[in-house]
């Protein structure tokens, strides 16, 4: 299993590289569409960090490697690279190049199948990451990070790939960083740190390692706080993504689907009482003060379209008259 992870990052590498030697008329993200502002700023840091390039055709090219449609999450990983170079303007240029090239691979292994804590292999170079990340420094604020290996080591967990892709992600994402150069050991460090730091915001990620193992407060072996500046900002940028309107409102639309597919929703007014509840816990997990401010624009935008959803007056509040969700009680 290890050597078919290694192989699918070569083979992908391989497939990057005869990209990039045939880009002369487009690059391959203008096969994609991405909506302003996200797209102006993604051509801003192509400018000032062409060197990103790379690392923008490696994750387009491992996602399309990954899915039959690739589409949502090709977007997903650009929105979150444009809002990092946006959220990071306070930085050095070295960090801000940093937390750019973070967003854009910190997804990376979340589609790759092979790519899962039950495999041996796969567990022990998380282990071994870990204790070198932990002996330079990092996890102090979360010390019992993949300290408990029969919580990651559970198949309802270690197993799956959406509650563990931090950890692969981090994996897979140095070594990537490492083939395509131009990155130092301790930058790859710091990268590595944030992609393992990124996910905690995601509560209903917490309560679901939690209810998988029977164990309160068990998500700490799973997820560590984000420490580090960049961490901070892969974090709000990954939040902060969910926040586009197009991806919660129409009918059809991701956190809708979501709602039905994963959370049992029977009708519109119940796709709108979760999708609320959803994103009202969401919104008071952003780290950084831009990410609080961003993610409150957005929250002002989808918060009225969802009260449509549930037949409820603007000033109502949906948790006091409805309730918290069943599935979430």
């Amino acid at each position: 299993m290890r050597k078919l992870f290694s192989a699918l990052l070569s083979l992908t590498l391989v497939f990057s590289v005869l990209i990039i030697a045939n880009t002369t008329i487009a690059e391959p993200q203008d096969r994609f569409d991405l909506p302003e502002p996200y797209l102006a700023w993604e051509k801003s840091y192509l400018k000032e960090f062409p060197d990103l390039q790379k690392f923008l055709e490696v994750m387009i090219t491992t996602t399309a490697t990954q899915l039959q449609n690739p589409s949502e999450d090709i977007l997903h990983n650009r929105v979150c690279s444009a809002l990092a170079y946006e959220m990071s303007k306070g930085l050095s240029s070295e960090k801000r190049k940093l937390a750019i090239a973070t967003d854009i691979l910190h997804n990376i292994a979340k589609e790759e199948k092979s790519a899962v804590l039950t495999d041996q292999q796969v567990f022990k170079q998380a282990a071994e990451i870990v204790t070198e990340l932990k002996k330079a420094g990092y996890f102090r604020s979360s010390p019992d990070f993949l300290g408990d290996s029969q919580v990651l080591l559970n198949p309802k967990v270690g197993g799956n790939r959406a509650l563990i892709h931090h950890i692969t992600g981090a994996l897979m994402a140095g070594q990537i960083a490492k083939r395509i150069g131009g990155i130092s050991e301790r930058e790859i460090q710091e990268m590595q740190a944030a992609i393992f730091e990124h996910s905690t915001g995601y509560w209903y990620f917490r309560d679901s390692v939690d209810k998988a193992v029977g164990k309160k407060g068990a998500w700490h072996s799973v997820y560590p706080e984000p420490a580090s500046e960049i961490s901070k900002i892969a974090h709000d940028a990954d939040l902060i993504s969910q926040f586009v309107p197009e991806s919660v409102v129409p009918d059809g639309s991701k956190w809708r689907t979501l709602a039905k597919k994963r959370w049992g929703a029977k009708d519109t007014k119940e796709e709108g009482q979760i999708v609320y509840y959803v994103f009202f816990r969401l919104y008071e997990e952003a780290k950084t003060n831009k990410g609080k401010e961003m993610a409150r624009e957005k929250w002002e935008k989808i918060r009225p379209e969802l009260m449509k959803l549930m037949n409820l007056e603007p000033n109502q509040d949906p948790i006091k008259v409805l309730g918290v969700p069943a599935v979430f009680q």
